[in-house]
């Protein structure tokens, strides 16, 4: 079984070549930030950890040591509970990695101001999903409209907790120094509505 340290240095560097040889020129990317992994762990047999690339964030989740998901299809959900909260993750394959399940946390990056803003938010994200809540919220983040919105396909008013995504948008932007100055709500950070 290879170390933690053994699978963030493949990790970083199949997302560094795919940076180099496959997104170059595209507005997407947030030309501040760098492929970086971010708290990698082994939880309940399974390895866990947060991948920062210029275009996205995700959470990546690799199969416990002779767990086989090879019968998994491609694109297929699972859900997971890890200890803060349950969560939806895609299954992918990715070449130079293997199969592995993700989980969208930020795309596109624009908001991040650098890379130590990316990291400080990826780092703050991993403690308090390590925190034990007896009755987590339900997982805020939808793959598949993110996809949809990111084509260009749907820009919904989308309810969430009585306010639609503009509202909270604008909620976050002015509690923004605020957050800074007192920390982050573990329910805001987990939800994903904050900034540093």
């Amino acid at each position: 079984m290879q170390t933690l340290e053994q699978l963030t240095q493949r990790i970083e560097a199949v997302f560094r070549r795919i940076h180099e040889e496959q997104m170059q020129g595209i507005p997407l990317l947030n030309p501040h930030l760098e492929v970086a992994c971010v708290g990698f762990q082994r939880h309940e047999g399974r390895t866990l950890g947060v991948l920062i690339t210029p275009w996205m964030m995700s959470l990546i989740l690799f199969p416990a040591e002779g767990e086989d998901w090879s019968a998994l299809k491609l694109g297929e959900k699972q859900t997971h509970r890890l200890p803060a909260n349950e969560f939806r993750f895609m299954v992918n394959e990715i070449e130079g990695i293997g199969q592995c399940q993700t989980h969208s946390l930020y795309s596109p990056m624009h908001e991040f101001a650098n890379q130590d803003h990316a990291l400080a938010a990826a780092e703050s994200f991993l403690q308090t999903l390590m925190v034990e809540v007896e009755q987590p919220d339900k997982d805020p983040h939808d793959e598949e409209l993110l996809g949809r919105i990111l084509r260009g396909e749907e820009t919904p008013e989308v309810e969430m907790d009585g306010f639609t995504l503009a509202q909270a948008k604008k909620e976050a932007e002015e509690a923004c120094a605020k957050k800074a100055a007192e920390g982050i709500s573990r329910r805001d950070l987990l939800r994903g509505s904050f900034e540093l």
